[in-house]
């Protein structure tokens, strides 16, 4: 296959990804899973795009990333947007974070395997985390409190921010992986540039 083919595919492929993350988003706010009782439930479109980033490598991640904000905004998801940090803390920052599930080394996984899968989604998971409770922090803190104060820090970071992000880690460590070794069996689809693995100690 011609370089110039093997980049129209990752184009379809990518452009099939920030699909995916919109349809996950729609779902989502039409059927909540795991809905949390102080706000956030499971989101699917952390899939999509943690996928993305295995499958045609980090830099490609990014992009299906933030082109999925894009499309979400155009379809009226994501849209509280107060300035412009917060707009990048509660959304750009963590689309962007998940796509850079595959920028991170192989690690043990197993008795004589080395992966990047499970540190790749807790890394990307965890930046979107960080994200989010700094916004919580410093735009979305509780009536009374001030922003950076201690009960800030402690509502996002515990109260608000963690109960979904959790199930959302957790869901993505079982799902992903399947998916992942899907593709690995899927004659047709692109190596795997995201994924670091081998079975040598």
């Amino acid at each position: 296959m011609s370089n110039q083919s093997k980049l129209v595919q990752k184009m379809v492929f990518a452009a099939f990804y920030a699909a995916l993350a919109v349809v996950f988003m729609a779902f989502n706010t039409m059927v909540p899973i795991f809905e949390m009782p102080n706000g956030g439930s499971l989101e699917l479109f952390v899939i999509a795009i943690i996928l993305a980033s295995f499958h045609l490598g980090w830099k490609w991640g990014v992009g299906v990333g933030l082109i999925a904000w894009v499309l979400g905004m155009m379809f009226g998801f994501n849209k509280y947007m107060v300035t412009p940090m917060q707009t990048f803390l509660d959304y750009i920052g963590p689309f962007m974070g998940l796509g850079l599930a595959a920028i991170m080394p192989a690690v043990y996984a197993g008795k004589q395997k080395r992966s990047n899968l499970y540190i790749g989604i807790f890394f990307a998971v965890f930046l979107k985390y960080a994200c989010q409770v700094l916004s919580g922090v410093y735009f979305w803190f509780p009536e009374g409190e001030a922003a950076g104060s201690l009960a800030a820090w402690i509502y996002s970071a515990w109260t608000y921010n963690l109960g979904y992000n959790l199930i959302t880690l957790i869901v993505a460590l079982i799902v992903i992986p399947v998916l992942v070794k899907a593709l690995h069996s899927a004659k047709s689809s692109l190596r795997l540039e995201g994924l670091k693995e081998s079975d040598q100690a």
